[in-house]
């Protein structure tokens, strides 16, 4: 983030947090002041709605106590048996009464024996749940009898009582003309409504004004059943909140008992959205536009005093960059300012002239040498070269991007192309690159042996950032050990290497390892007690020892060494990239498959030989002789010490 970009920030953040903590604690305090009032008038709204059912149940109750005061009635009831009377009776009495849906007197299995609206000789739905419910109280009628508020019928309450063995049940509307509907239906408020349950276990609620039939499923039973379970008639409204199963916003509600243990529940119930705020919502817009007015104030002070402040360092930026893309005569002006940017920009220039001058310093060397040097940026995929490379090699790339750099379009020896393109991959990838040789067409024309040797450079994190690469020219010596080989003199008997031929191997290895900043090893192998093979069986049985002892030796050196006979029964081994190639695992191994044996004029013998071995690490103007004195000497050590083992100096 640009710090012209942190100063408008922070200077926003420490001029609009305070404006915006107040605002907030504002608006917490107002909207405390109109949430309680929103919950007073909420349990307000409960208060009215128990008056009004407080009034109904008085209603209900004293016309129960009327049908139960007629003889007539009282007649059917005992004898469980209808008469002209008591049907007109009741028939009469439903007419008169429009919240009164039906009434029955129903004998013990349930069938109707006697009411009004038709319903003699019908049987009631699930009567046996009525005994569950306590006489002289309302209950809704669905819960006896589900189809009761669907198929288009409206839902109802009932109200039971049983005299012996027969049952006075009346049935009450509660939709359409019910008195209950209509006292409960006027009782909106915002955008909330009131609700009636019973208090039966199952809590079904008769719905008024916007809510649906069956409530019971808006309200989360967990919630309302334990508050509904634990209600008396003496309990003074409180607060629920909760969240209906179909909304996502939050509610408050308030619930009284009303009518005794089994009697109803006064339900108010509202959302909290848009309503809660309904006192306190012109005081709070009336912050909100002072804060957002402070704000466009703040923000507008805040850019122009962030430009101000760092122009100087956009100065100083520009500058650096033109440092960057090769004006190394570009400096910050220092009259720029006089305080701390000031200081500053004479500080950088100072810096810059240092690095300019190392700069120079670094580039003359390298040019001064013979080796070419590259370099290879992953953040932003260009490749630079020393100016010697133009000596080299006749390629020009046409940008510094790395797509167009030598290190791609390097003309390679067929026999080397695929090895270097699965090389560069992995120098891609951030592996190291280390101690490969490859044949390049030069200026001229010609393949040439060059060394690539590299090292990444990683960030914090251990992600790669560049690689800083040498290109050596070994074409000399690469040149000079093909040379020794063609030319090279050979052991009539082993087939190896003869003394002066694995002299000047080695001393042309040296050259090689020095270019390849690696290791090498010379191994002097000795066959123990040779002089036993001569006198026990032959000189023929020696010669095939020496023989065997020779492929042993060059079959485990293979392609990362040569071997030659030194004389006699001794032979040496030199291993190359010693860093790599463990030296004492190539003894080790040379040991054990001469240990192995061969056979020979049908006997099997096998061979024990003592190893020394002498290592060059960061010396390379040691001389042949030196090397091999010392191998010599570490073989010596193994001999006193009970030979067929091997031993470093």
């Amino acid at each position: 983030m640009k710090i012209r970009t942190m100063l408008m920030i922070s200077a926003m953040l420490f001029a609009i947090l305070p404006m915006i903590i107040y605002a907030v604690f504002a608006g917490m305090l107002v909207d405390k002041d109109g949430d309680k009032e929103f919950r007073e008038t909420i349990i307000n709204m409960a208060e009215n709605e128990r008056y009004t059912l407080q009034t109904y149940i008085n209603t209900v109750t004293g016309e129960m106590n009327t049908i139960l005061g007629d003889p007539e009635v009282q007649s059917a009831l005992s004898e469980q048996k209808a008469n002209d009377y008591a049907g007109n009776y009741l028939t009469k009495f439903a007419e008169a009464d429009r919240t009164i849906e039906s009434i029955m007197l129903v004998d013990k299995d349930g069938n109707i024996f006697c009411g009004s609206a038709g319903k003699t000789g019908q049987v009631v739905d699930n009567f046996a749940a009525y005994a569950e419910y306590p006489d002289d109280a309302l209950f809704f009628n669905s819960i006896v009898n589900p189809e009761a508020t669907g198929g288009g019928k409206n839902p109802t309450m009932f109200m039971k009582h049983t005299s012996g063995k027969s049952t006075v049940i009346i049935n009450f509307k509660l939709a359409d003309h019910g008195f209950l509907y209509e006292a409960a239906g006027g009782s909106t408020f915002y955008n909330g409504a009131v609700a009636i349950a019973d208090s039966s276990a199952n809590h079904n609620y008769s719905i008024v004004d916007n809510f649906k039939v069956n409530l019971f499923y808006e309200y989360p039973a967990d919630v309302f059943k334990a508050k509904i379970d634990a209600l008396t008639d003496d309990s003074q409204p409180e607060i629920i909140e909760y969240t209906p199963a179909n909304s996502t916003a939050p509610y408050y509600a308030a619930m009284i008992k009303v009518g005794g243990e089994n009697g109803l529940i006064a339900i108010a119930s509202c959302p909290v959205n848009g309503s809660a705020n309904y006192y306190s919502m012109s005081v709070r817009n009336s912050i909100v536009v002072a804060v957002v007015l402070i704000a466009l104030v703040v923000i507008a002070g805040a850019i122009v005093v962030s430009i101000l402040v760092t122009r100087p360092l956009k100065t100083i930026e520009e500058t650096l960059e033109k440092v960057r893309r090769g004006d190394h005569e570009a400096r910050i002006p220092t009259a720029v300012s006089n305080n701390e940017y000031g200081q500053m920009s004479r500080a950088f220039n100072n810096l810059l002239d240092e690095i300019v001058v190392s700069e120079d310093r670094y580039r003359t060397i390298t040019e001064m040498s013979d080796n070419i040097i590259f370099e290879w940026n992953f953040k932003t995929n260009e490749v630079f070269f020393s100016n010697n490379f133009n000596k080299k090699f006749s390629y020009r790339a046409p940008s510094d991007h790395f797509g167009d750099s030598f290190l791609l379009k390097a003309k390679l020896h067929d026999d080397d192309a695929e090895r270097y393109k699965s090389d560069l991959e992995k120098l891609g990838r951030g592996e190291e690159f280390k101690h490969n040789e490859y044949r390049m067409k030069n200026i001229y024309g010609d393949y040439i042996w060059v060394l690539i040797r590299t090292a990444t450079l990683h960030d914090k994190d251990g992600n790669p950032l560049k690689v800083v690469g040498v290109i050596l020219d070994i074409d000399r010596a690469k040149k000079s050990e093909q040379q020794l080989t063609a030319r090279a003199s050979f052991d009539s008997l082993t087939e190896l290497y003869n003394r002066e031929t694995i002299e000047s191997q080695i001393d042309n290895e040296i050259t090689l390892s020095e270019a390849r900043k690696s290791e090498m090893a010379v191994l002097f192998v000795d066959v123990d007690d040779f002089k036993h093979y001569n006198d026990q069986y032959s000189h023929a049985t020696g010669d095939q020892v020496l023989k065997f002892v020779a492929r042993t030796i060059k079959n485990v050196v293979g392609e990362f060494g040569f071997a030659g006979r030194y004389g006699g029964d001794e032979f040496i081994a030199c291993v190359r990239n010693a860093e790599i190639n463990d030296p004492t695992r190539v003894a080790q191994n040379i040991i054990s498959r001469l240990d192995e044996g061969f056979d020979c004029d049908g006997i099997h013998l096998s061979v024990s030989v003592s190893i020394g071995i002498s290592m060059i690490k960061d010396d390379y103007n040691t001389r042949v002789e030196y090397i091999i004195g010392k191998a010599d000497d570490a073989m010596y050590s193994v001999k006193k010490n009970g030979k067929s083992n091997y031993a470093f100096i």
